[in-house]
Parts: C-alpha cells; sequence; structure tokens
C-alpha cells in the first residue's frame, strides 16, 4: 500500500492550494500558508460581541457564533468548487483551516457542546448533490461520540438560498426544521459551510430552541462579506 502510495505521489503530486508550491503529502495548503491564512479573529471567542460581525448577522436564536473565515478569496473558491462542482482536492485545504480555527477556540472558549449538529441537506438535495459537503469536511474534527446525524431534520425541500433577497431567504427556509428528540438542558453546536444572512442556520436554531436546548451555537466554515451580501440581494 505504501508503494502505491508513493507511486502516485511521484506520478500527481501535492500542490498547495495557495502558493502552489509542492507538497511532501496530500495536505492541501503548506504550513506557511496555513500561518498566514486570514483566519477570523477570535480575540474574542463569540463573534456575535464583535460589533463588525453583529452588525451583519441577526441571530436571535443564537447565543453565539464561531467560524473559520470570511467567504472570499481563497476560502470562497474553495468551497464553491467543492460544493458545486465536486472538485474534492479542495477539501484537504479546508480541513486544515476549520482544524487550526477550532482548536483556537477551544483552547480560548468556555463553551463545550454536548452535541453537534451537522446541518442537514434535505433527501433530494443530497441524492442530488451525492455528498453533504458540511459533513465531510467538519465530522473528522468533532467527538464523534457527541455528534448527531438525525436530531435534526429538514422537512421542506426549499430552493437554494443563493440569489434570494434577505426577505426571501427567510421565508424560505421557515419552518424548514424539525427536531423530534428532547434536547432540554443541552448546549448544542449547530454547523453550516456558508453562512451569508443567518436565515438558514436561525431556523435550525429555532427548532432546536422549541426542542428545549438551553444554549445554542451557530459554526461555520465561512461568514459572508457584508459587501457580498449586498450583491447577492439585487
Amino acid at each position: 500500500m505504501s508503494l502505491l502510495r508513493n507511486l502516485a505521489d511521484a506520478l500527481f503530486p501535492s500542490h498547495c492550494h495557495m502558493c502552489h508550491n509542492p507538497l511532501s503529502s496530500n495536505e492541501g495548503i503548506c504550513q506557511l500558508c496555513l500561518s498566514d491564512f486570514p483566519f477570523i479573529s477570535l480575540e474574542q471567542p463569540n463573534l456575535l460581541f464583535q460589533p463588525d460581525i453583529a452588525r451583519i448577522f441577526n441571530l436571535p436564536y443564537c447565543h453565539g457564533l464561531m467560524a473559520c473565515a470570511w467567504y472570499q478569496g481563497a476560502m470562497k473558491q474553495w468551497l464553491s468548487e467543492f460544493k458545486f462542482t465536486k472538485q474534492s482536492h479542495y477539501q484537504t485545504a479546508i480541513n486544515a483551516v476549520i482544524a487550526t480555527q477550532l482548536a483556537h477556540f477551544e483552547s480560548t472558549s468556555t463553551f463545550s457542546p454536548d452535541l453537534y449538529i451537522i446541518l442537514p441537506l434535505h433527501k433530494n438535495r443530497l441524492i442530488d448533490r451525492g455528498f453533504n459537503q458540511v459533513a465531510q469536511t467538519w465530522l473528522s474534527h468533532l467527538p464523534h461520540t457527541k455528534v448527531s446525524t438525525d436530531t435534526l431534520r429538514r422537512i421542506n425541500a426549499t430552493k437554494a438560498q443563493s440569489g434570494l433577497s434577505l426577505k426571501q431567504r427567510k421565508q424560505n427556509v421557515k419552518r424548514a426544521f424539525e427536531v423530534e428528540q428532547n434536547l432540554k438542558g443541552k448546549k448544542v453546536a449547530i454547523i453550516d459551510d456558508v453562512i451569508t444572512t443567518g436565515s438558514t442556520i436561525n431556523a435550525a436554531a429555532k427548532a432546536c430552541y422549541t426542542a428545549g436546548a438551553d444554549e445554542i451555537w451557530a459554526y461555520a466554515t465561512a461568514l459572508t462579506p457584508l459587501h457580498s451580501q449586498s450583491v447577492t440581494k439585487k
């Protein structure tokens, strides 16, 4: 097996998706670029307490927010290509960014979830896409005993949120989710890849709140900057 892997590495060498220098293994991003990556600052671990971010995202059913990067530049390319054109070679770079930011968050924050919920796709979209991009990039970084894939259900086949106005986004995901089990007293983290206006994650958080969750945080790979939201809403 190692011989085949070495042969594959020789025939198809890996390159850093940022600086394009060769990598000794399929890491997606070199350590130098990772150390220089434009992570969202977690000087205040709860991003909802950062005024510039709180002004952009209205999450009344979330007590906290953690995110890795802004949805621009390299991260926007990686997520878009992975999600919509199934270019899986970008997944390793996304994973490295998530692992680094999550480790930083866990070393500075007092929030410790009892339950991690991967935002689900409707079954029709899951069949069409073939995978849940959030699960693909986050599951390996989470404690398996605390991850649930069936607590939150998407019960309506909503339209894609991209291209919709803020009002349309809220209406699109209204009553889109349900929670069947009792979450009373639980600390819950709901994980999505990109938060643009917060409509989807807020609808999911509301379903968890209705089920009795005590504290709810939104985790995201990326947040859409305000200027990009304005373009989307036109």
